[in-house]
């Protein structure tokens, strides 16, 4: 009963995901279902249905359209995240004992999975912002100084991962990315969790979806960005560089054999809705919308950090000397619920709802804000420590079977980390096990922990000695 009075709670401002924005913007015909008996479309996998691995049946039918609209070899639902259909991604390329190229921005999913199936991460680091303290995208020439430090006849990398966009909403040209990596043969797995709907907006100065510059597996989370339910995602196949019958495989794995109906009718419903052109105008509108009110909070001298995403709203709270967890808190005392606070920003997802009274309610509570709080403080966020390419001490699947103990962080100076230190949001680590927690490392994660209360005063589990 708790629970699901809190879920029939009201708020001013849901601007967090689903972005669907609490059903406001749902596909007509998942509400028209929604509406139905409760319980009526709770199946199992009938043969008419089937399942998102199904040779026949409607799920199968509905991945092969999609598949061939968009030019892809093929399309797969999943009902356990973006996560699930990431991890089943990673271990289709790589075996255990081989080497897989990323950036420190990657999801703790992929960190999991690494560990669970012994794949070796070798990180790249990325330019790093400390007026927000985010990463930025990487660039061809970034991306070809790495490979250059990498010796290929030592180590068998079996592919790279690239996240585009960013949380926030970050994001660079992905195509010249894959081809360098593509003329090393090496498959590229995109997580564009967050950029789901670039995929349908190739008229409106969006960047150019993953799926259409050439990767050869791209993951969307479809309750992120697109609007279905949360748990819905897409995993798309293209070229020859990844088995199919791997991928096949580690889907199966990880999949699980009693999918739901309804989250499996909710990932084809929010593809077709934005394939829809009547839908898909009203949503086109609502990203010109969200433009707008960018433009004009900046009029207004919000401060504001511009990212390739319109749909969220990146407020730069360290310029008025406010970190983002205090005007978090404050934000949603008043009934405006943001999605991401973080030490120098609050994120806010617009969403796919008509955002009528936002502009108003948002500028009045900022200026709210401004006149209750105390004396500004400084903020200032230590940049990364982490070198262009770098792993772990220890290989990470041996560090997370390790024998462990649980000490404070602040005793933890040059011990080997034995778990993953990822506060969420926004499931970033920045700590995974077989790390070294050497004097710079451990300086970042001290400063990380200034505002966020889940790290201040933390334990970590290490490595026994």
């Amino acid at each position: 009963m708790r629970i699901s009075s809190f879920l029939t709670k009201k708020f001013l401002k849901s601007l967090f995901f689903p972005a669907h924005n609490r059903g406001a913007a749902l596909p007509k015909k998942l509400v028209k279902l929604l509406k139905g008996p409760p319980g009526y479309w709770d199946l199992p996998e009938l043969p008419e249905i089937g399942s998102p691995l199904s040779q026949s049946g409607l799920i199968a039918k509905s991945q092969n359209e999609f598949s061939e609209r968009f030019r892809a070899k093929g399309c797969f639902f999943g009902v356990n995240g973006a996560s699930g259909l990431i991890q089943s991604a990673l271990i289709a390329m790589a075996n255990p004992g081989e080497f897989i190229l990323m950036p420190r921005n990657v999801h703790v999913s992929v960190i999991k999975i690494c560990a669970m199936q012994n794949i070796l991460p070798i990180f790249f680091d990325l330019e790093f912002s400390l007026e927000t303290g985010h990463y930025k995208p990487p660039t061809k020439t970034l991306l070809e100084n790495v490979l250059k430090r990498i010796n290929f006849n030592e180590k068998k990398i079996a592919g790279v991962i690239l996240v585009s966009p960013t949380y926030h909403g970050y994001a660079g040209d992905l195509e010249p990315l894959i081809d360098v990596c593509h003329q090393k043969n090496l498959p590229v797995l995109v997580d564009e969790a967050h950029g789901s709907y670039f995929l349908f907006c190739e008229k409106l100065y969006l960047p150019k979806s993953a799926l259409l510059s050439n990767a050869d597996l791209v993951v969307h989370s479809l309750h992120k960005s697109l609007n279905g339910l949360t748990q819905t995602a897409a995993l798309w196949y293209k070229g020859n560089l990844v088995n199919e019958h791997n991928l096949i495989k580690s889907i199966n794995l990880l999949q699980t054999t009693s999918p739901s109906s309804l989250l499996l009718s909710s990932c084809e419903e929010s593809i077709k809705d934005w394939l829809d052109k009547k839908s898909l105008s009203k949503y086109q509108k609502r990203i010109l919308e969200a433009k707008n009110i960018y433009k004009k909070l900046i009029q207004k001298n919000i401060p504001l950090i511009k990212t390739q995403d319109p749909l969220k709203i990146v407020l730069n709270t360290s310029k008025v000397g406010i970190d983002g967890f205090t005007a978090d808190k404050f934000f949603y005392r008043n009934g405006l619920i943001a999605e991401l606070p973080e030490m120098m920003t609050l994120t806010f997802c617009l969403g796919f709802a008509h955002q009528r009274d936002f502009l108003d309610l948002f500028v009045k509570l900022w200026n709210k804000l401004l006149l209750n709080s105390k004396k500004p403080k400084r903020l200032e966020v230590l940049k990364s420590p982490f070198k262009l390419v770098q792993e772990p001490e220890i290989e990470i699947g041996i560090a997370w079977r390790s024998e462990t103990r649980i000490i404070p962080f602040s005793q933890s100076l040059n011990k080997i980390s034995g778990e993953i230190i990822c506060p969420y949001p926004p499931g970033i680590p920045l700590l995974v096990p077989g790390e070294k927690i050497d004097m710079a490392r451990f300086n970042w994660i001290k400063n990380q922990s200034s505002c966020n209360e889940d790290l201040v005063n933390f334990n970590i589990r290490v490595i026994k000695t």
